[in-house]
């Protein structure tokens, strides 16, 4: 999906001034990957919360993530990849994602999932969310619920999850750069409460590993393209889901086999 495509399906939605800044934003593509959030709220004649509002309107988690979508985005329709060399790239990530894996020890992860009273799982972009819903779906055929939780501040459900939370808890929490403001302010009272907090990251340095009490990062930064990083950034969940499980479902049958 371009950058078109994701304005045109949320146009109906957009306040005058989000027009305004959505026609700015099309007019130079080009030149928005090398802006700063303040940078182009200036020469939109915005404001930076507008922009990160508008960021997040598009499904994204903040400016930064829109900003590094328009650069693949970008880069992609300049240098397109050939079969064969998507081929190799996708096997390639595979083997990293599935090695470095192997070499976590996930029977903690696994332990505070079966223990724990009640599990939300939620993700701060459109792509994380659609890897908590799937991560969701997958643990509920091996006979663990889990709960889908946006992180809208906003609306009464969160509001009250957030009211009834404790420390027998769990949240896991999908993020790409794992520093976005928005989480910050959304983990802020199950960080008092001692709430247990998976973070699922792509980087091994950023706030929200920094304060969870479980962390798998995936280092999806770390690889060479652009075309890579963007890939990765999924493909490298959805592995880490499917481990995950695997590792939970191993769990529960030796927890059986020793009663």
């Amino acid at each position: 999906m371009k950058i078109e495509e994701l304005i045109n399906d949320n146009f109906t939605t957009f306040s005058e001034g989000e027009k305004v800044l959505a026609k700015f934003i099309l007019d130079n593509k080009k030149d928005i990957c090398d802006l700063g959030i303040n940078e182009l709220a200036k020469k939109s004649l915005s404001s930076k919360s507008s922009v990160l509002r508008f960021a997040q309107k598009l499904g994204f988690s903040g400016y930064t993530e829109m900003k590094n979508f328009m650069k693949w985005e970008d880069q992609l329709s300049e240098n397109p990849i050939s079969k064969e060399d998507f081929g190799k790239l996708v096997i390639s990530n595979i083997e990293k994602t599935v090695s470095q894996l192997n070499n976590m020890d996930l029977s903690d992860i696994c332990e505070v999932i079966e223990k724990s009273s009640n599990i939300y799982i939620t993700g701060t972009g459109r792509m994380q969310q659609s890897l908590a819903q799937e991560m969701q779906r997958l643990f509920l055929g091996i006979g663990k619920n889990m709960q889908f939780l946006s992180l809208d501040l906003s609306t009464n459900i969160y509001q009250l999850v957030t009211e009834r939370i404790t420390e027998q808890d769990l949240i896991i929490v999908f993020s790409g750069s794992g520093n976005n403001a928005m989480l910050k302010e959304a983990l802020s009272i199950p960080l008092i409460k001692d709430v247990n907090i998976l973070a699922i990251t792509g980087s091994h340095n950023n706030w929200l590993m920094n304060n969870a009490t479980f962390g798998i990062a995936l280092d999806v930064n770390n690889h060479s393209t652009v075309i890579n990083n963007w890939f990765s950034s999924s493909n490298a969940f959805h592995i880490a889901i499917e481990v995950l499980a695997y590792n939970y479902f191993e769990y529960k049958n030796r927890a059986l086999k020793n009663k």
